[in-house]
């Protein structure tokens, strides 16, 4: 009896574990019915996660679907920098996810062949300047218009 029960402990705890990992489908999903000031957050954590999407595409000799993959990263890390800039909500969350996903990458490309890396070098420089740029609006005064180009 102690056995069945530590068994059911262990299964539900793996579940819970389980659930709690949301996919980049559910997380695209959430972030289009989210609030805008949640939005810049949800994008940022998309963004982190189609890392490990674009590794194991590299990974699997699907360079061109990793090339694709790293262009997504981009796009939702400038929503995400765009939408915390602009709302000044979740801007903690969402510097701390994209500083994630930019180390992520750095990593990533390292494990890359030589003629990938330069694109994949390329994003990963764009996604630190984009980190940048909300570390240092969190400290901007509020009313504070700032040139980001």
């Amino acid at each position: 009896m102690p056995k069945l029960f530590s068994i059911l402990i262990l299964l539900s705890l793996a579940l819970v574990a389980g659930a709690e990992q949301k996919t980049v489908d559910q997380l695209k999903a959430e972030a289009e019915h989210a609030a805008t000031d949640q939005q810049g957050r949800l994008y940022a954590e998309i963004a982190d996660k189609l890392v490990a999407v674009a590794d194991k595409q590299f990974t699997d000799g699907e360079s061109v679907k990793g090339h694709a993959t790293v262009q997504e990263i981009l796009q939702y890390a400038t929503k995400a920098h765009d939408l915390a800039i602009q709302t000044r909500k979740k801007m903690k969350e969402t510097e701390k996810s994209l500083r994630d996903c930019h180390r992520r990458l750095e990593n990533m490309k390292r494990t890359l062949a030589a003629e990938d890396r330069p694109r994949v070098e390329a994003v990963e420089k764009e996604l630190e300047r984009l980190t940048e740029e909300v570390l240092e609006s969190m400290f901007a005064p509020p009313g504070k218009k700032e040139d980001h180009k």
